[in-house]
């Protein structure tokens, strides 16, 4: 696992869900800022 800043598992901790894992939390949270960095553009400067 990466990386976090100090207090960042103790925060994941108190948040998972019956049954979820700290890796399975961080998979998911990947996973939803992958599709939003990569999804269609919102109409920002440049966009047609």
């Amino acid at each position: 696992m990466g990386r976090f800043p100090k207090g960042t598992l103790d925060r994941i901790k108190t948040v998972l869900r019956d049954g979820e894992s700290q890796a399975d939390f961080v998979r998911e949270a990947v996973e939803l800022e992958l599709r939003r960095r990569e999804g269609p553009s919102l109409g920002g400067p440049g966009s047609a």
